[in-house]
């Protein structure tokens, strides 16, 4: 029951928290550091490209380097995002899949991480349900 009582919740939470984001897709765009480095380039230069076409913001740190892009609601896909042309330096112009580790759609992964968990809860409260319950031994 507190779980169930936790996951809605949770859902009520997050669900208010992106009720003002629902007019578009965010992606995420991860990076490994040590290409970037040979590279000779950083995410907040890569971002300089992707900063006319949508909202972007760009993190590095101690852990990998990351774009997060938001982009109009259904205008662009993984696919799509990656063909597009960036420019890496001051002399190159690839297009990000070539440089991205991975591109990642956070809209769809949320979508499917509650499916999962609703779908656990489930199976959770059945096997509940099908149990007998056990009772202590009496003295």
């Amino acid at each position: 029951m507190k779980r169930t009582l936790f996951a809605l919740f949770f859902l009520f939470l997050t669900s208010l928290s992106h009720a003002k984001d629902s007019d578009g897709d965010t992606f995420l765009i991860l990076f490994d550091k040590s290409e970037l480095k040979q590279l000779r380039t950083s995410p907040a230069y890569i971002e300089l490209s992707l900063l006319n076409l949508f909202k972007t913001k760009s993190y590095s740190g101690n852990s990998d380097a990351a774009i997060i892009v938001k982009v109009p609601k259904g205008n662009i896909d993984e696919c799509q995002l990656g063909d597009m042309f960036i420019r890496i330096n001051n002399k190159t112009i690839v297009p990000l899949q070539e440089v991205a580790l991975k591109i990642i759609n956070l809209d769809e992964s949320k979508n499917t991480y509650q499916h999962l968990l609703m779908a656990f809860d489930d199976k959770n409260q059945k096997n509940k349900k099908n149990k007998p319950l056990k009772t202590a031994p009496s003295p």
